[in-house]
């Protein structure tokens, strides 16, 4: 008891604002040393995931009655964003842990309790489809053959997982549930080897007919979404593109006043004609994912409520972040020098990586401005 309250009062000693922005701009520079690193190992690098946590960016996404900072949605997505121009893997992993730990508040609090209880309770999960059929068993759940759940992404450092399962009763009728498993009695299998996002470890995970305890499994809400906060999903809105982008003119504007164009006889690229007109488009589009962001957390910085097309729009305009960021690092990449194509280089490592996440159905073109449009029409056929 003592121990849960000491953890509800910790979002009261929790760093200012500006000391947790200041961490995260302090941890740039070892992010971006060791991005190249860590995709070489498929996961963060032991470095990374440590310096993180001593600076408190785990505890800042923690819910508050759980230990966390309770930190604002304004404050956690200008940290968010400035980790994502370090490295953009770090950034999807911290989303990730974002919305599993307020999925995980589903489950009872026995099973919080066993998560909370460890000294780095960091959640990863899967939570886009039933990856394995649980039957009853004395005191619980047994899984049926094995279980394999894709796309774990952060699995490699959390002590849990939060994983969509399928439960099958004695008269046949299912139910869907989440189930929380320790890492540790689950296999990570080294299926991850993609074109980019390598270091954010999203390797599949499986498992054979091991026991889940009942407290451990709480069925699906009917409706998932409603689950997850809105302030968070501001927060992350598009801290993922605006970093990337900032990354990428970082690294191309100091190339460009480092490195010449031989052929056209420039010392400096940044003397060119095209680097300047490349390096003003560039800014020009982080100003616009700039100004969204400051859209979408509006309603926290005292500006008017969102109504429900501004709301549906979000989605939408996420999307478009991405593909502005997209744009912005495949320009400058052009520009670059041929030493830019090697494995070390940032802007080859952004644009694979850019294209890889646009894969996720959250940040898929497509999908979204699909959605988006069913809505609209919907919404104006409905209008009186």
């Amino acid at each position: 008891m003592a121990e849960a309250d000491s953890r509800r009062r910790a979002g009261q000693g929790a760093p200012s604002p500006e000391e947790l922005i200041a961490r995260a701009e302090g941890l740039v520079p070892l992010l971006r040393a060791n991005a190249a690193e860590a995709e070489k190992l498929h996961r963060l690098t032991d470095e990374t995931v440590r310096a993180l946590e001593d600076a408190g960016m785990f505890r800042m996404i923690q819910p508050v009655h759980r230990g966390g900072y309770g930190t604002d949605p304004v404050t956690m997505s200008k940290v968010i964003t400035t980790i994502a121009s370090g490295c953009a893997a770090t950034t999807w992993i911290m989303m990730i842990y974002i919305s599993v730990a307020q999925l995980a508040e589903l489950l009872g609090e026995q099973t919080l309790g066993e998560i909370y209880a460890d000294e780095h309770p960091r959640i990863a999960g899967v939570f886009g489809k039933d990856g394995a059929t649980l039957v009853r068993a004395e005191g619980g759940y047994q899984v049926r053959g094995e279980g394999h759940w894709p796309f774990n992404s952060g699995n490699r450092h959390a002590a849990w997982d939060l994983l969509m399962v399928s439960v099958e009763e004695k008269d046949g009728s299912r139910w869907r549930a989440f189930a929380g498993v320790p890492t540790a009695e689950l296999e990570t299998c080294d299926d991850w080897d993609v074109m980019g996002a390598s270091a954010t470890g999203s390797n599949s995970v499986c498992c054979g007919d091991i026991f889940i305890p009942e407290h451990r499994v709480a069925p699906v809400p009917a409706n998932l979404m409603a689950v997850f906060r809105p302030e968070s999903s501001a927060a992350t809105s598009c801290a993922l593109p605006l970093g990337m982008a900032r990354h990428a003119l970082d690294a191309f504007v100091e190339l460009a006043g480092s490195v010449g164009i031989n052929h056209l006889g420039y010392a400096r690229m940044g003397d060119a004609s095209a680097v300047q007109s490349a390096v003003a488009t560039a800014a020009a589009d982080i100003k616009l994912i700039e100004c969204f962001q400051q859209w979408v957390l509006s309603p926290y910085t005292g500006g008017t409520a969102m109504d429900a097309q501004d709301k549906a729009l979000i989605s939408a305009s996420s999307v478009r972040c991405i593909e502005l960021a997209r744009g912005v690092i495949e320009r400058l990449l052009a520009l670059a020098p041929s030493t830019q194509i090697h494995r070390s280089g940032a802007l080859q490592r952004l644009l694979r990586d850019v294209h890889v996440f646009q894969h996720q159905h959250a940040m898929t073109p497509f999908i979204n401005y699909e959605q988006y449009g069913r809505n609209f029409f919907d919404s104006q056929a409905s209008a009186p």
